[in-house]
């Protein structure tokens, strides 16, 4: 996330029992917000508890929130309107571990369960480096995307919708860590500033309308987030809507876009290196469908296969990002990424980022690092 100045703002909390119970009938909705603020941007995390708090949770909807905070140990709260509950002290936790968050969500499931879930990841963000940042808690200070999965897999829950309140998340390889456990993930190619979102009109869109879907909740995060950045006039803004259903035809889509260019690397190798840096990018993710409109439109590239091989990646893109909107300044962004660096390739490309790249369930499917590989020659 980017870092903004802002006034830390202190959360009330009642010292009375929490309504932790396991329902005989399920409410319609729990949204369950990871937030690390045990780091530099903890008066954020604070300020969007504050947003959240001023709608609270409803008959119908329950907002459950695991804070740490770099000033003190870490709380399970329930939001009500203008309060939070404490449901449990967690003491100090690593926010960087996945059986933290697999704890957090087997807990919140069992006490509040729904016929619908979000999952709500919010702190800093860097792609397929990572999530969830703890400046304290010792360990290898974020939550990688391999352990992502494993939290997600041990907890077993299926979120209707996981919105990653955190910056360069909008990327092919991210999407598919959640394969199984997201029906819809919410997310940005871009920096996401530390405003993240407007959570006080989400929850009141949720409370007044709790029997919509995943689908219907994910596209108003979307509207709300674009009207939020509309009205304040940031720029380098970009938030997206992947659907999960559609990821199978994307990664082979991309498979046989990698296989086709790594078929015809020796003749056409240059015009794959200019189609490339003509993609916009965010944080070395070339924008998907704009490297593939730039291979269709080369005249350094007359191979056919690899043209046809392009055309369906951009169509089973068009199909998986349901919702995308960028701010005016942004331009070429159209809503997910793929790893695909220029600069400081010997880093972003060596040992240490080849071997974290082939550890992602991404590249068991599509091959991508072999299309890398044979890009950068090695």
């Amino acid at each position: 996330m980017a870092s903004l100045m802002a006034v830390l703002i202190m959360v009330p909390v009642m010292l009375a029992a929490a309504p932790a119970r396991a329902d005989t009938v399920a409410d319609s909705w729990t949204v369950m917000v990871y937030m690390d603020g045990d780091n530099n941007v903890e008066s954020y995390a604070l300020r969007d508890l504050e947003e959240l708090k001023l709608t609270g949770s409803s008959d119908n909807v329950n907002y459950v929130v695991l804070l740490d905070t770099l000033e003190g140990p870490a709380d399970l709260l329930y939001v009500n309107e203008g309060t939070t509950t404490i449901i449990e002290a967690w003491g100090e936790v690593a926010m960087d571990d996945p059986a933290t968050l697999t704890e957090f969500i087997d807990t919140v499931e069992g006490l509040y369960p729904a016929t619908n879930y979000c999952l709500d990841i919010w702190d800093h963000g860097g792609g397929i480096a990572g999530i969830c940042w703890d400046d304290t808690s010792g360990m290898s200070q974020c939550l990688t995307m391999p352990e992502l999965r494993t939290a997600l897999v041990d907890a077993d829950c299926v979120f209707d919708s996981i919105v990653l309140n955190a910056c360069v998340m909008a990327q092919a390889e991210v999407a598919h860590q959640v394969n199984g456990y997201a029906d819809y993930v919410v997310f940005s190619q871009q920096n996401m500033y530390a405003l993240g979102w407007p959570y006080d009109l989400v929850a009141e869109n949720l409370n007044a309308e709790p029997t919509m879907d995943g689908r219907a909740f994910s596209l108003m995060m979307v509207e709300e987030y674009t009207s939020y950045y509309q009205a304040i006039g940031y720029k380098g803004v970009t938030i997206s809507v992947f659907d999960m259903a559609c990821l199978g035809v994307l990664a082979d889509a991309v498979k046989d876009f990698a296989n086709s260019q790594i078929a015809v690397m020796g003749t056409y190798q240059k015009g794959f290196k200019f189609a490339r840096m003509d993609t916009a990018s965010a944080s070395n993710a070339a924008d998907i469908i704009g490297y593939a409109e730039n291979v269709i439109a080369s005249e350094r590239i007359s191979d056919q296969n690899v043209k046809n091989a392009a055309q369906a990646v951009i169509y089973a893109v068009d199909a998986a990002i349901i919702a995308e909107w960028h701010s005016a300044d942004v331009e070429g962004m159209n809503g997910l990424g793929i790893w695909f660096p220029t600069k400081s390739v010997t880093y972003y490309w060596g040992a240490t980022y080849e071997a974290r790249y082939r550890a992602l369930t991404w590249d068991a499917a599509t091959g991508w690092a072999d299309f890398l590989d044979a890009y950068y020659a090695k």
